[in-house]
């Protein structure tokens, strides 16, 4: 590995995994909450809880985290549920326990209100938009239309 700016990726740990088979872990925690915090150092940065995620384990989910606004501990971006205990997904809740069991569906996919809908003014050229709005899933296309894919 070389690098032709020292300042910039540089790893502070690097692992050279020599096993040809690869069901090794290269990285293993073992520990009641097991996670790993992510915290970007930017001495302009204006918000102090910007910048900072976890990925963490609670039971059968793995879960992406964010820092809360007020910088007083994390809430959940997106959870994720190993198939044999139901193999659901979790999108925009703060907080696992606000989806409970997944109105007990198997394979499922969850998706929060979103807190501020998309603005036809702010489209997204050459993309869409899939959101949840009072219960109803809805779709915003590139020119800004929105379609109402399921109601609530």
């Amino acid at each position: 590995m070389s690098n032709t700016n020292p300042k910039f990726n540089q790893p502070a740990l690097h692992i050279i995994q020599t096993s040809s088979l690869g069901a090794a872990a290269s990285i293993r925690i073992d520990d009641p909450n097991p996670d790993i915090e992510f915290v970007e150092i930017d001495p302009k940065k204006t918000d102090p809880a910007a910048g900072k995620y976890e990925i963490a384990v609670q039971s059968d989910k793995l879960q992406i985290n964010g820092r809360r606004g007020n910088n007083q501990g994390f809430e959940n971006i997106v959870v994720f549920q190993r198939r044999a205990a139901g193999g659901n997904v979790g999108i925009g809740f703060p907080d696992t326990k606000l989806f409970k069991t997944f109105a007990g569906g198997q394979g499922v996919i969850v998706i929060a209100n979103a807190k501020v809908p998309p603005s036809s003014a702010q489209k997204i050229a050459g993309a869409g938009v899939l959101y949840v709005q009072d219960g109803a899933l809805k779709y915003m296309g590139a020119n800004g239309t929105v379609t109402v894919i399921a109601p609530a």
